[in-house]
């Protein structure tokens, strides 16, 4: 039994479970994304599955479906003392951990970003990162790592 896994430029994995009684040759382009198995002799294709895989690192990547539930909870900045809170119902509170002000705000989730709406009506966008573990706040160069429950 052989098990062939090629990673093709398009950031797709393939790997294939095939039993061969022969010869398998594989022949590639430089100026083409794809790879041909070519094989002599009888061949039993047990099973195939595929997974989408992120390029520059080589590692698996599930597309991530964000809710407002998925992330609730607390969120501090790791050499800082910045605090972002977000509830299941769509509120908020930013303010610094150990003080008694802090900023109330409503927000919503889209994709894999935080759209935080503030009491003035302006808006910051922030980036959800590392399957809901981390929040990038580009305008303030702030990432917030998740409290573990």
């Amino acid at each position: 039994m052989m098990a062939a896994g090629l990673l093709l430029g398009c950031g797709v994995m393939v790997s294939c479970n095939i039993t061969v009684n022969g010869r398998v040759t594989t022949e590639t382009s430089a100026d083409s994304d794809t790879i041909y198995i070519r094989m002599n002799g009888d061949a039993n294709l047990t099973s195939m599955e595929s997974e989408e895989i992120s390029e520059e690192e080589g590692v698996e990547e599930a597309p991530q479906e964000y809710t407002r539930e998925s992330i609730a909870g607390i969120y501090d900045v790791a050499d800082d003392y910045d605090r972002l809170c977000f509830d299941e119902d769509g509120t908020g509170s930013s303010g610094r951990i150990g003080s008694l002000n802090f900023t109330s705000f409503d927000f919503t989730v889209e994709g894999d970003e935080i759209i935080i709406t503030w009491g003035d009506e302006s808006k910051s966008r922030l980036k959800i990162q590392n399957g809901g573990k981390a929040i990038y706040w580009p305008e303030n160069d702030l990432t917030f790592i998740k409290e573990e429950d």
